[in-house]
């Protein structure tokens, strides 16, 4: 609306789709007003570490106007042990975050989120000002869906330990398949449960198509890349470990015939 345009940075595709802070760099001046983080990463299930989020506020901290947005919604959903808040790392880069229960908490419905400010320095007094007049002018969520999340905030989480294993259970076992599939391959996703696969078959020309055959022909539904990143995304699909195991072992023979059609 006011004229802002994105500009996407790269991730590594052959190095779990590490974030390429080289890249970052070369695209940042001072016109830049938001840098934004989705960690754990979807589609890719990346995980950054501290020292990759320190590296990232390095970076944003040459550019007075930068607030970083770090996206969390998937927090809970770490299998690398090393997740951290972006916030907790910055002691003078003002960052938002996002997080909500839609995925570690498995209430889409709710429509429960929420923005968490941190800005050591001040600097964004007058654009908090600005949200928070826009948030009054808007109907809030539901009271009972508001007491849902604030007893999934304080009470205990060891329900939580469970519900991670067994996501990380079918992760692996999509990873096994995609692994014993001629004209796939795939980074091993730290976190959320997603998978964002490489079409290594020479034969495919347009993933986006690819993924319309393979709904049309043998009804599996995965999200094409490139509508992701046209640049980044392109010969790829996103697909969810969420299923049960055998629901995901018939997708994964669909699309084994699809591949030797």
């Amino acid at each position: 609306m006011y004229g802002a345009t994105t500009v996407e940075y790269r991730l590594d595709p052959h190095d779990n789709w590490r974030i390429d802070f080289e890249d970052i760099a070369s695209k940042m001046d001072e016109n830049v007003r938001l840098l934004v983080l989705i960690n754990p990463n979807n589609p890719t299930g990346n995980v950054a570490t501290p020292a990759e989020i320190d590296s990232l506020l390095a970076i944003a901290k040459e550019y007075p106007q930068c607030t970083i947005i770090s996206d969390e919604i998937y927090d809970g959903l770490d299998f690398t042990g090393h997740m951290s808040s972006t916030a907790s790392h910055s002691n003078s880069v003002p960052v938002i975050t996002l997080n909500g229960v839609s995925k570690v908490y498995f209430a889409p419905g709710w429509r429960i989120g929420y923005m968490a400010w941190h800005d050591p320095e001040n600097r964004l007094e007058l654009v908090r000002d600005g949200v928070e007049r826009l948030l009054r002018s808007r109907l809030c969520a539901s009271t009972p869906a508001q007491h849902g999340y604030l007893a999934g905030l304080l009470d205990e989480h060891g329900w939580l330990e469970g519900h991670r294993s067994l996501v990380k259970e079918r992760l692996d076992y999509c990873i096994k398949r995609i692994g014993e599939i001629d004209g796939l391959e795939c980074e091993v996703p730290g976190g959320a449960f997603y998978m964002f696969v490489r079409i290594t078959d020479q034969r495919v020309a347009s993933d986006k198509q690819w993924v319309l055959d393979l709904l049309h022909r043998h009804h599996v539904l995965v999200v094409h890349g490139s509508g992701f990143s046209p640049e980044y995304g392109s010969g790829h699909f996103r697909m969810v470990c969420l299923p049960p195991i055998e629901i995901l072992s018939e997708a994964f023979d669909r699309i084994e015939q699809f591949l030797g059609d």
